[in-house]
This record gives C-alpha cells, sequence and structure tokens, in this order.
C-alpha cells in the first residue's frame, strides 16, 4: 500500500473513536504541555535575569574583601583611597570609582518630625559613568565637589517627594537634614535620579531607607572613616572581565602581601552562575515533568495493542489478498506516531498558554523558544515510534489464517 494511502487509513482509524483518542494521546499532552511550560517560564527568568543585568551594566566589576564583614572593614587589609590610587591606571579598566556605604544615618522627611533611615552612598566622580542611572534633573557629583568635601548630595526621585512633597527642577539647590552620630547636618540637593526600585520603595515605605549619594571625601569624613565599603569599575572590554579580575586581585596582594584576601567580581560571571542555576533547574523539573511523557507512551501501547487485538481480522484479511508483513507494520507505526504527534500539538498550545499565564501570575514575561518546540515535536514523535513498534511488530507476524477465524 502507497505511503499516502498508508497515512489515510491511519487517521480514520485514529478518528474513528475520538474519546479514546483523545484519552490515549492525555499522557502526552500532559507531558508536553509541563515541558513546554516550564521551559517558557525558566527561558523568561533567564531573559529577565539578562535583563536586570544588563541594566546593571556590562562589563562592571566589583573589588571588596573577601570576607567583607564589618571587623575585616577596620582591618590593615581594608581596601583605601591609597588602593583606588593604584589600580585606577590599571590596563583594561574604563572607569573606577571608590565607594564607602553605611545606613547609620538618617533624613528628615517633609513632617519635620518624621525621619527615615538614610543609606548613604560616598562615591567618586567616575560613579554615574559606572551605574549609569537616569537622571531627572541637576547633575551628578563632580570631582571639584569631592576635593573639597562640599556638603552636596544626589537623590532619588522617591526621596524628593518624601523630603519635599514633589519631585521637580526646584528641588535643585534646596537643602536635607541628615543625622548621624555627629548630629545633623545639612546637604545641598544637586542632582534627582530615578528610583529603579520605586515600586517596592513606595510600597514598603517605612523599612525601605532613602538612598542618597554624595562624595566619597565627605562621606569618609561625615563617619570618620579611611577605609573602603568597595571599589566598582566597568572594564573596558567586557570579555575580558576575567583576565582583568586577576591582575586586579594580583596587584592587591602584592601591595598588602596577602594571598586570597580579596575577591574582584563581575556582573558577566554573576549573570553567567544565575543562568547556569536556572538552566539547571529548568532541567531538573522539565526531567520530572518528562515522567508523564512515558506514562503517556505506555498509554499509546496499550491502546495498540487492544487496536490490534480489535482488528485482527482485517489484518488477516489485509495479508490474506497480498498485504506483506512491513505494509502492516507500517499502518500501526504510523498509526501511533499520529496518536503522540497530535499529542505533541495539544500539549505544545496548552504548555504556550500555561506559560502565558504563569508568567502573568508571576509578573514575568514567558519565553516559547523554537528549539523546546522541535524537541517537543521530536520526543512526541519518537514516544510514538518506540512505543508502537511492539504492538505493530505484534499485528505483522500474525498467521494470515488465524486471523481470519479469529471472532
Amino acid at each position: 500500500m502507497p505511503i499516502g494511502e498508508n497515512i489515510k487509513s491511519a487517521f480514520k482509524n485514529v478518528l474513528s473513536n475520538k474519546m479514546r483518542t483523545f484519552l490515549t494521546m492525555l499522557g502526552i499532552i500532559i507531558g508536553i504541555a509541563s515541558v513546554i511550560a516550564i521551559f517558557s517560564i525558566g527561558n523568561g527568568s533567564q531573559a529577565e535575569i539578562e535583563e536586570q543585568f544588563d541594566s546593571l551594566g556590562v562589563g562592571r566589576m566589583t573589588i571588596s574583601l573577601r570576607n567583607n564583614s564589618p571587623r575585616q572593614m577596620f582591618s590593615s587589609n581594608a581596601l583605601t583611597l591609597d588602593d583606588y590610587e593604584l589600580l585606577k591606571d590599571t590596563e583594561g579598566v574604563k572607569y573606577m570609582s571608590p565607594t564607602y556605604s553605611s545606613s547609620n544615618c538618617y533624613v528628615k522627611l517633609l513632617d519635620p518630625k518624621e525621619t527615615n533611615t538614610a543609606s548613604i552612598t560616598g562615591v567618586g566622580a567616575d560613579y554615574y559613568d559606572i551605574m549609569s542611572p537616569t537622571l531627572l534633573y541637576g547633575s551628578y557629583i563632580s570631582q571639584t565637589q569631592i576635593d573639597e568635601k562640599s556638603k552636596v548630595a544626589v537623590i532619588t526621585n522617591t526621596t524628593a517627594n518624601k523630603v519635599f512633597g514633589y519631585c521637580s527642577n526646584a528641588v535643585i539647590g534646596e537643602k536635607i537634614s541628615l543625622k548621624s552620630w555627629k548630629g545633623s547636618q545639612k546637604y545641598t540637593v544637586i542632582g534627582i535620579v530615578k528610583d529603579e526600585s520605586e515600586a517596592a520603595s513606595s510600597q514598603y515605605a517605612d523599612e525601605y531607607p532613602e538612598s542618597i549619594v554624595i562624595p566619597i571625601s565627605t562621606a569618609q569624613r561625615l563617619f570618620n572613616q579611611k577605609n573602603l565599603t568597595n571599589i566598582t569599575l566597568t572594564a573596558e572590554y567586557p570579555d575580558n572581565t576575567d583576565e582583568l579580575s586577576e591582575r586586579i586581585i594580583a596587584i592587591l596582594d602584592e601591595e598588602h602581601n596577602t594571598s586570597e584576601m580579596y575577591n574582584c567580581e563581575s556582573t558577566t560571571a554573576q549573570l553567567e552562575a544565575m543562568n547556569e542555576v536556572t538552566g539547571t533547574v529548568t532541567l531538573l523539573i522539565s526531567g520530572v515533568a518528562a515522567i508523564s511523557l512515558i506514562v503517556g507512551g505506555i498509554g499509546v501501547m496499550n491502546i495498540m495493542m487492544v487496536t490490534v487485538t480489535e482488528r485482527t481480522r482485517e489484518i488477516g484479511i489485509r495479508k490474506s489478498i497480498g498485504a506483506k508483513n512491513s505494509d502492516i507494520m507500517l499502518q500501526f507505526v504510523i498509526e501511533a506516531i499520529i496518536l503522540t504527534s497530535l499529542g505533541g500539538l495539544l500539549g505544545i498550545a496548552f504548555g504556550w498558554a500555561a506559560g502565558l499565564i504563569a508568567g502573568h501570575i508571576l509578573g514575568m514575561s514567558s519565553v516559547v523558544s523554537v528549539s523546546s518546540v522541535i524537541l517537543a515535536v521530536a520526543i512526541s514523535s519518537a514516544i510514538g515510534i518506540i512505543f508502537g513498534v511492539y504492538p505493530a511488530r505484534k499485528a505483522a507476524l500474525l498467521d494470515p489464517i488465524e486471523a481470519l477465524r479469529y471472532e
């Protein structure tokens, strides 16, 4: 029988009992849908992670003590401005900024009786070239202001609204009051940047500290601290961060006569680590979901065995008029492939829809890749062949005389 006739006959037999066909395909549908949904959510989470890291800046690196505990901050190995001066002209460094951070400060809000915790970050002139925030009004901190230890500050739009009641260019030049162990001091606002975590800081207003950036020299004087929290930089060649990291650590170890004391981590390395973890978790969960595909394949085998039994007389008639064993076997294998392929296509549709719904609930986009669709179709077809061969072979080996006698 020509292959076209085999396919036509197979479709007719498969669709002759729609409910049984659907129930047979159900395991395949669930398995494929689960794998597609998991892969789409996994791909979506990876895309979101990459987007977040892109916003952090490609090639950004952070130098810190390997054990960056409060005690280590006061050790002789702590990073200082001397280390910054030593490293800033290192080959491969595009921008570099010393950084000192502290939350031991409070800022007065619109109501003079109310205050909120302030996260103070002292930075160098290159800091905004590294961090690339969105400047709404005013300007960034300059080297002149760092040299003069000026009492100036760059705040977020969220902080501006809380302190002044509005956020506009009119805030530039106004003063904010910061309270530390030295008492209250006033700082002139020179710039307002967009708060990238505005949603979270608005929702948890009482728990979220106000983010305020001041010159590194001013911060060190405010907190009476000569050491740095870390040094941030941007690599001139983002693909060469590993080599640059090793060079920087070697320079610091030589300067401080230490070994394995410092850490230089890049956003690229963090992204690769996150993607590796996400990919591994996605594969593990997909592996568990794929178990249902095996169950579905066994269901296909069972129903094909039943079909062979029901159509024993038909097989006998076909063989008696000249059908070869290969013809009979091919027909049943095609039927099994059609069953699993239809189940695979429905599984892809349900999986895609489930991924979209799950992504919407989780607040992220789901990404259905072409490779996962091709993989799903290939798996479902392979299941049809693997689990359809045994029933098909059994049908092909039936004795035509015995088959004709079968009632």
